[in-house]
């Protein structure tokens, strides 16, 4: 019985795992610091339909956030309402980047929405380029 209680819990947990934003980008930068995982950025507005599908339909996904969460400190900017650092340009909403190393090292811009498997490679692809760069 014990062992069914616990099945259920685990599927329940998955069932609403959501990615950890967090709250702005220095704060991403310093958890990633400590964390040692990159940043995944990802540059919005509010009036993108893209970006709402994301949000939505593809962060959601428990493969998504578990991928999101165990690999990257994730944050959200509001190209509207938040500073975007000059080496973060917007190319369309949503635009995605990756950065380590407290900026230094920062991933080609992986632009537009895609469903959970593909975006999951685009991002793993840009990840492994950006981990092999010799900056």
């Amino acid at each position: 019985m014990k062992r069914v209680v616990f099945a259920l819990l685990l599927l329940a947990i998955s069932l609403f795992a959501e990615v950890e934003w967090a709250m702005d980008y220095s704060d991403a930068l310093e958890e990633s610091k400590e964390s040692g995982k990159p940043v995944l950025v990802m540059i919005s507005q509010e009036s993108c339909n893209y970006c709402f599908f994301m949000k939505s339909q593809v962060f959601t996904r428990p493969k998504v956030a578990r991928f999101v969460n165990g690999n990257f400190i994730p944050v959200e900017l509001d190209l509207q309402s938040d500073p975007i650092p000059p080496y973060l340009k917007p190319y369309g909403t949503p635009t995605f980047y990756i950065v380590a190393d407290g900026g230094k090292k920062v991933s080609r811009p992986i632009v537009g929405a895609a469903k959970a498997d593909p975006f999951i490679d685009r991002i793993e692809k840009e990840l492994e380029k950006l981990r092999n760069r010799s900056d």
